[in-house]
């Protein structure tokens, strides 16, 4: 899905056991052009069936505010058509980044149990 060049950040999908959440993995840092992102972001959502997408941000190191923009811009636009989205366990510098950003009210943030910061 990546073209030559770009950031090597990956897009892994993997369905949960109820069968209605796509989860997308982000690996790396999400340092990039905004709307290369959102537009990559985007086409995955739009081509599931999934209603309620989960962001794996669980090895995201860094995101700049172009990457945060572009997330955003995603919960919104298709919050308005009905999906449901959630940020799984962002390491502490990114909690402290949507702190920071005044975006935890707007942003449902999930722990797993496994998961170790």
């Amino acid at each position: 899905m990546r073209k030559k060049g770009a950031n090597p950040i990956t897009f892994v999908m993997r369905e949960k056991i109820d069968k209605t959440t796509l989860t997308i993995e982000l690996d790396e840092a999400i340092v990039l052009n905004n709307e290369s992102f959102y537009d990559e972001l985007a086409a995955v959502v739009k081509k599931c069936d999934r209603r309620h997408i989960v962001l794996d941000f669980s090895k995201v190191d860094i995101i700049d505010d172009c990457g945060l923009q572009a997330i955003t811009k995603l919960f919104e636009r298709y919050g308005r058509k009905g999906y449901s989205f959630a940020l799984c366990n962002p390491r502490r510098a990114i909690l402290k980044l949507l702190v920071f950003r005044d975006m935890v009210d707007r942003i449902d943030i999930r722990f797993t149990a496994d998961y170790q910061p």
